[in-house]
């Protein structure tokens, strides 16, 4: 089967089964400027397309098979400060995956992490993949009911820093002082088909950073 695109609800559609980068298609079909469509958005493996009544499928289905095959993806590249003496999971961690903090700390600092989608809450970055030595963990049997902004979690073969607080199940490695998001100011910087690098700072940096906004460090 070729590429589809299925209603998921009055103003919403997904397109399924494409080969291009999902990020670098969603880009590309968003600069298209079609009749109807409101925002394009990338996950995994789709597209999500929000849409007035001037949206046609059936025109954007073709508008879509018509894109060029070489598309790549034109994210932007963003420094994460992050503190492992502050992830309050990083001693079960390395139990689990059998390795030593050096190691750990290396490999997640040497993984360039791209942005696969935006999602689970405002500014919420699922980011791919972990080196193989730190994928595989479950996440958590018992969620917490609150994790602090600025927690940077690992789970299966996904990374992510949480914006703000909410509960979550990821494994808590370590923790950045940088404002990741402001729903009030809008600032969502990190966005499909960015990429991410964590870079360590000590614990005694980390009120020095508190409240910088990503892009400042």
């Amino acid at each position: 089967m070729g590429m589809r695109i299925e209603p998921s609800g009055p103003d919403l559609w997904i397109v399924r089964q494409f080969d291009a980068p999902a990020a670098a298609l969603a880009a590309w079909f968003e600069s298209q400027a079609i009749p109807g469509i409101l925002e394009v958005t990338s996950s995994y493996e789709t597209l999500g397309i929000w849409t007035t009544s001037e949206f046609d499928s059936e025109s954007a289905l073709a508008s879509l098979n018509s894109a060029p095959e070489d598309l790549k993806v034109k994210g932007k590249h963003h420094r994460v400060a992050i503190c492992y003496e502050m992830g309050p999971d990083l001693e079960s961690v390395l139990r689990a995956l059998g390795i030593d903090r050096t190691a750990l700390i290396e490999s997640h600092t040497t993984t360039l992490f791209r942005c696969a989608a935006v999602g689970f809450s405002p500014g919420f970055a699922y980011l791919g993949s972990v080196a193989p030595e730190l994928s595989g963990l479950p996440r958590r049997s018992t969620p917490r009911t609150r994790v602090e902004p600025g927690s940077v979690g690992i789970v299966g073969h996904q990374c992510a820093v949480y914006p703000s607080a909410t509960p979550g199940g990821w494994n808590l490695i370590g923790r950045t002082p940088l404002l990741m998001a402001d729903v009030e100011g809008e600032f969502f910087p990190i966005r499909a088909g960015d990429t991410v690098q964590f870079i360590q700072i000590p614990e005694s940096d980390f009120d020095r950073w508190a409240g910088a906004r990503l892009g400042e460090f």
